[in-house]
């Protein structure tokens, strides 16, 4: 007698899925209800009044839209995607505004943290870590070049950013100039810095900008920051890990405060 079972593998390959919608219908559905959507996959050059309103969507709502070859969508659904293919998101992302403007009324010095094009899952789940046990109130991350936040980022962090407050921007500048008018001091993370980490005052309200560990902090926001901070080595080397570099500038932040 034949054994109609799933076998194991496809079992597991479903599981790993549950987080994905696919078809333009549910897609455009999913996009229009309140969950939170990481990221949506549209297959090249499809066309139609559904894609075009997918596309309109996340205009609106800044969910980053990725195309890619559609036998990238088969693999990931078996067929029958229709050209899109959505992800939703475990976390339920914040305005930044609401944050600051909360952080203020409850007596406290905002503390925020932006991660500029911070791409390995690995280092985002450790900063996300750290930043919760650390006090940061809120990490800023931009809509393109970032990690995706899903659930094996949630793993990285040790279950960290189910309890942080991660707030998803267009373009990193607005939200420094946002922070910037409301009082924040801007600190650039950089291995030419013109101050250390014990020099720089820590316990007003701030923000943080990590930068990528290839590329370091973005051109475009480097002229934004009202100082930067190298930490100091004790012998010549490149540069720090950033999650490394990151949870050194925390624990600064978080001596000065205590």
């Amino acid at each position: 007698m034949p054994d109609n079972r799933p076998s194991p593998r496809k079992h597991l390959k479903r599981r790993s899925y549950e987080n994905l919608v696919f078809g333009r219908q549910p897609v455009v559905e999913l996009l229009q209800s309140d969950k939170e959507v990481e990221q949506v996959l549209l297959q090249a050059a499809s066309t139609g009044e559904a894609i075009s309103a997918i596309r309109k969507i996340c205009s609106e709502k800044d969910i980053p839209v990725k195309t890619v070859p559609p036998e990238k969508l088969s693999r990931l659904t078996g067929g029958n995607h229709q050209g899109v293919i959505a992800f939703t998101s475990p976390v339920r992302f914040q305005q930044l505004e609401d944050i600051v403007q909360h952080t203020i009324e409850q007596g406290e010095a905002p503390l925020i943290l932006l991660l500029d094009h911070i791409t390995d899952m690995g280092n985002f789940g450790a900063i996300c870590r750290t930043a919760w046990a650390a006090g940061v109130h809120a990490i800023v991350i931009p809509t393109s070049g970032a990690a995706p936040v899903n659930g094996d980022a949630i793993k990285a962090s040790a279950g960290a950013l189910q309890m942080l407050p991660v707030c998803r921007v267009a373009r990193l500048e607005d939200a420094l100039d946002y922070l910037r008018l409301n009082g924040l001091l801007i600190i650039g993370a950089a291995a030419e810095g013109n101050t250390t980490p014990a020099q720089t005052d820590f316990s007003i309200p701030c923000a943080i900008v990590m930068g990528s560990e290839d590329e370091g902090i973005s051109p475009g926001i480097r002229p934004q920051l009202t100082a930067t901070v190298a930490i100091p080595m004790q012998r010549p080397f490149d540069s720090y890990n950033v999650s490394v570099a990151c949870g050194m500038l925390l624990y600064e932040c978080m001596r000065q405060r205590q």
